[in-house]
């Protein structure tokens, strides 16, 4: 595989687009062509622009499919648009790939998969490959049609470990969409009952009238932002000595995990979906079944600063582990060669 596709553009923030910025930087790194086709607007005006046209990204017009040749492949990182105009690109070429970040299935996915449509399916978590794999190929059970697990790169670049954080107040946070199903009914419950030795200061990157209709409106002690233009993420993991995050969705591959990770946080989580492959319980991280654990742990974490600091380290080591360049390499360079097996 000499050049690769994809439908959309790269962010700076949000799961799917920043995760393909950080696959673009890993497949340049490999010697790897990249062409990038928008599905719509100016992409000159976007914020990666620059960064991109500068590590040699070749940047087509929006919905530009003429540009794609049959040994090209094309992927959609989660993009509902990709879905839209995937009979235009299968025209051009076999080699679709789609990656799902969710859990479940969409409708039109699953529309395509019977069309025949969709080539490769690739899934960052084995769990989810294993739940969807049946469903799709219940509906389209041509065996040419690849489902593979494929690990993810996150580049740490723009979070590196925080070592030294202040001990005048216990930093505590939570980081994710707006949307009211990214917070569990019990958050603010769960931010009060839990004790520390000095006062508590919280931090609720993502937070709307949405997320306020959910769960109340925070207490005094609590900062709450709408997004990462009011405070960044980095000054957001400074501020937390844990991510004391309880929600009611369940997370796929979560960025989150490798941003705290990486940054030094500790992840106190559900004990579900993504969280399971990431955190080992009581050295990398914490998984809760009930709200009384998110408050045990955090109380845990607040008077046991050495025991916090060993699992932040060990977290970080897991992080490299799950999503480091050299693992990363070799995991994409099978799905390369999958790719161009492909007729």
């Amino acid at each position: 595989m000499k050049r690769i596709f994809a439908h959309g553009f790269p962010g700076k923030y949000g799961g799917a687009s920043t995760e393909l910025h950080h696959q673009i930087k890993l497949w340049r790194a490999m010697g790897v062509e990249v062409h990038l086709i928008p599905s719509g607007g100016n992409p000159k005006k976007e914020p990666l622009y620059t960064e991109l046209i500068q590590a040699g990204v070749v940047i087509h017009k929006p919905n530009q499919w003429e540009v794609i040749t049959p040994e090209d492949a094309v992927l959609g990182f989660c993009n509902s648009e990709f879905l839209d105009h995937l009979p235009e690109i299968h025209a051009q070429t076999k080699r679709t790939v789609f990656i799902n970040c969710m859990t479940w299935l969409f409708d039109k996915e699953k529309q395509r998969m019977t069309e025949g449509m969709i080539a490769l399916f690739l899934y960052q978590n084995e769990q989810v490959r294993q739940k969807n794999m049946p469903l799709l190929q219940a509906l389209n059970p041509d065996p040419k049609i690849r489902h593979l697990t494929f690990t993810p790169y996150f580049d740490t670049t723009a979070f590196s470990f925080i070592e030294n954080r202040t001990e005048d107040f216990f930093g505590c946070g939570r980081i994710s969409r707006q949307d009211a199903d990214k917070f569990a009914a019990s958050t603010l419950h769960i931010y009060e009952y839990f004790v520390a030795p000095v006062m508590k200061r919280g931090l609720f990157l993502g937070f709307d009238a949405r997320s306020e209709a959910k769960i109340g409106r925070p207490p005094s002690w609590v900062t709450t932002a709408c997004d990462s233009s009011i405070i960044s993420q980095r000054d957001f993991y400074r501020h937390c000595q844990i991510i004391l995050q309880p929600s009611d969705t369940t997370e796929n591959w979560p960025r989150i995990g490798f941003e705290a990770m990486a940054s030094g946080s500790v992840l106190i989580v559900d004990d579900r979906g993504g969280w399971q492959q990431m955190i080992e319980h009581g050295k990398t991280g914490f998984l809760c079944q009930h709200e009384r654990d998110f408050i045990y742990y955090a109380s845990k974490m607040a008077y046991e600063p050495e025991l916090r600091r060993e699992i932040a380290h060990n977290a970080h080591l897991r992080g490299l582990e799950l999503g480091g360049f050299e693992v990363a390499k070799k995991s994409w360079a099978l799905v390369f060669l999958a790719l161009d097996e492909i007729e």
